[in-house]
């Protein structure tokens, strides 16, 4: 079965400017994934998907080609991703490439490894009619709750929500999506269409930080330089 790796990248971005090209340890954020994407061995192809030149240079000289500029009204703050990804699947599927499952890797996570990406991969090979996402640990799901309007905490629990599922993991553990890796079925995908399932790929909250704020990308240089100080 063939994969397709698409990188979504646009070049707008309402809490840090150029974000996709803002300096992360040195390199480009977009760099990471390119390379993460790459290294993993696990996919046929990888592009980006962008609608600026800039972001499609740079990706190239980290071994990612754009094969076509999405349109403007493809690049807007509210458009989907799936909505942009789709123009590119179908410009590519008219070009007479055809894939099995596309991995959509955001260039926002930039810590996640290629054994991630390979791992997520090797679980949809064993699952192809699911979907596969990436998550992270957050808290014991006792530790959870609710803030009311008035400021008033509420647990789980007391909110009449359901913690004790019996399918839970042994701890009771809540996960969040954070959006490292997404691996569907094509068809599903460009259709729109639910999967039977949706898998979970589990990476630790060190690999999983998504930059969406400016404190982000400082959490993820601090995790970068750690990381480089233990491998020193």
């Amino acid at each position: 079965m063939k994969l397709v790796g698409i990188i979504p990248a646009r070049s707008g971005s309402r809490r840090i400017p150029h974000k996709n090209l803002a300096p992360l340890g040195g390199r480009p954020l977009i760099s990471y994934t390119c390379r993460a994407a790459l290294e993993s061995t696990a996919l046929d192809a990888v592009y980006v998907n962008t609608d600026c030149p800039r972001i499609a240079a740079v990706a190239a000289e980290y071994g990612v080609r754009c094969p076509v500029l999405r349109p403007a009204r493809l690049a807007r703050d509210d458009t989907p991703t799936r909505d942009a990804n789709r123009f590119l699947l179908e410009h590519l599927q008219a070009l007479g490439e055809r894939f099995d499952a596309v991995v959509v890797l955001q260039p926002t996570s930039p810590l996640r490894s290629a054994s991630d990406i390979r791992e997520a991969v090797e679980l949809w090979r064993v699952n192809p009619a699911d979907a596969v996402v990436s998550v992270s640990p957050i808290a014991p799901v006792d530790w959870c709750g609710t803030v009311r309007a008035d400021e008033e905490f509420r647990t789980l629990a007391a909110a009449g929500l359901p913690t004790h599922d019996s399918a839970l993991r042994a701890g009771g553990v809540l996960h969040r999506l954070n959006g490292a890796v997404y691996v569907y079925p094509l068809a599903s995908y460009l259709l729109d269409r639910p999967t039977p399932r949706t898998l979970a790929h589990v990476m630790p909250a060190s690999r999983g930080v998504d930059i969406d704020y400016p404190e982000d990308m400082q959490l993820a240089e601090a995790l970068l330089e750690t990381a480089v100080a233990h491998a020193g």
